[in-house]
């Protein structure tokens, strides 16, 4: 898929936002020692069962453009209930586009959220993609709650460990706004590049 038509993808989601009342926007701002991150997530629910979204990307160094990274995905998922979810994905990353297909599982509490996904991913090649995803937010008190965030993904095919990330965050959350230190670690070809990004962070949930 071309740059252009996610633009206008992620256009279009940003317009629900208008009459929709199950629109979510999460933007998430790293600045590290080595560049820049910016990362965004916008879900829409169409129904009980249905869902849209797009995570977007951008991670900039501050001297050269050598090493940037973009990935924008467009997701379509059904849920079979609370805890299994089919996803189709289409969208761009380092070096062209993408699809996916895949199914996730899902578990929450109140402060506490996990989830496993797997799937095929189509990249000039197929691969077999996993990612997980782990939140936890004890109660501090006086209105404040820790927060522990990790993010890890990795892709594998016939030549071995073709592309991974691994993003940690920790840090404080009073209401919507949560502010901390942040790791982010990319690899790239089985490992034999490697980038590495640390600073502070910033979210804010919409």
């Amino acid at each position: 898929m071309s740059k252009k038509k996610a633009l206008l993808v992620l256009f279009y989601l940003t317009v629900l936002s208008i009459s929709g009342q199950e629109l979510n926007f999460s933007p998430d701002v790293v600045l590290g020692d080595r560049s820049i991150t910016y990362k965004h997530i916008i879900k829409y629910s169409i129904g009980p069962k249905l869902s849209v979204d797009n995570l977007t990307l951008f991670d900039t160094e501050y001297e050269e453009d050598t090493n940037n990274i973009y990935f924008v995905r467009n997701s379509f998922s059904y849920q079979f209930n609370k805890k299994i979810t089919l996803n189709t994905a289409i969208g761009v990353k380092n070096p062209g586009a993408f699809c996916t297909v895949s199914l996730g599982f899902s578990s929450k509490t109140t402060n506490f959220s996990f989830a496993y996904t797997a799937g095929s991913t189509y990249q000039k090649g197929f691969s077999f993609e996993q990612s997980v995803i782990f939140s936890y937010t004890p109660d501090l008190g006086h209105g404040l709650k820790g927060y522990i965030n990790l993010l890890a993904t990795a892709n594998i095919n016939a030549d071995g460990y073709t592309r991974g990330l691994q993003q940690f965050k920790i840090g404080i959350r009073k209401k919507r706004l949560i502010t901390g230190l942040a790791l982010n670690l990319d690899q790239f070809n089985n490992a034999r590049k490697k980038l590495q990004n640390m600073g502070m962070f910033l979210k804010y949930n919409l």
